[in-house]
């Protein structure tokens, strides 16, 4: 009864951890300030998101060129649906953009007059400070939902051409959030990996020389190999992105869909399952110790 209730609260702990981190990671900041201060980290969320933008944009924007000429002469169906989506996503980007510029002015002029208070009301407006950003901060989440959904439509008309347009944040954010699950997996271990420990100072100690003993001392050997190649896949979770960046070539890749899935991807489900079956193959081993 008592190793039940154990069970599922682990069950249940575990199930609060990965709600917790998916959360963490999987959602855009929202954009709350009490203060300047926090107005500022704020801010800062928004400049790094356009940052990763720019990037992604250099990327797109060196696919969609020849793929547009390409499509102007083979296909101008597939041409238009292409084409649209790209223009508002462009669109948005220099909205957003042009946004942002205006309200980092508006923080700036803020600063400079010395106001200490978001509440303030400028010379030549009848709203407070607070208003205007977040008037701004709204626009600029709409013309970011406007970006997201935009990239769904250009993934569609792609798929039609049997390509896959493949953004690898989006892409390596589902895998590299499993870490969280793989490790507390492994932290459950933990009790008879210490088990195990006590054994092999017995067998080296108490015991050295016996059967037994050198048993206890292969084992540990083995279990060393166990641990290096379960820090090397967490490693692999941890860098994913720049591992599958290096692969393809940028953060916004097009690929023929005969050639899916790409090598990281593959590492990935094979290194998952391994890691999985090294954690039973430690379970089993020390319980039969």
């Amino acid at each position: 009864m008592i190793k039940r209730i154990l069970i599922y609260f682990r069950v249940f702990t575990l199930v609060g951890i990965l709600f917790f981190f998916i959360n963490c990671l999987g959602k855009t900041k929202p954009f709350k300030f009490n203060d300047i201060q926090s107005l500022d980290v704020r801010i800062l969320d928004t400049k790094e998101w356009r940052l990763k933008v720019k990037k992604e944009m250099k990327d797109l924007n060196k696919i969609m060129r020849p793929q547009l000429k390409y499509y102007l002469k083979k296909d101008f169906r597939i041409y238009e649906k292409l084409d649209s989506p790209y223009e508002s996503i462009k669109l948005s980007v220099s909205n957003i953009d042009s946004l942002y510029k205006d309200m980092y002015s508006l923080v700036r002029r803020m600063k400079k007059t010395g106001s200490d208070s978001l509440d303030d009301v400028p010379k030549d407006t009848t709203v407070s400070y607070r208003f205007l950003i977040q008037s701004k901060r709204k626009s600029i989440k709409d013309q970011q939902g406007d970006y997201y959904k935009n990239i769904k439509k250009l993934k569609k008309a792609f798929k039609s051409t049997k390509q896959i347009l493949m953004y690898i944040e989006d892409e390596c954010k589902p895998l590299k959030q499993s870490i969280y699950e793989l490790q507390y997996r492994r932290k459950l271990e933990k009790e008879n990996i210490d088990r195990f420990n006590e054994k092999l100072n017995q067998a080296l100690f108490i015991e050295p020389g016996s059967l037994y003993s050198n048993r206890i001392i292969e084992v540990s050997k083995t279990f060393e190999s166990y641990r290096v190649k379960l820090e090397s896949f967490e490693k692999f979770l941890l860098n994913i992105e720049s591992i599958a960046s290096k692969e393809l070539g940028g953060a916004v890749v097009l690929i023929p869909k005969k050639e899916m899935p790409p090598q990281f991807v593959k590492r990935y489900k094979n290194g998952k399952k391994e890691y999985m079956e090294i954690l039973k193959e430690i379970r089993k081993v020390s319980e039969s110790i």
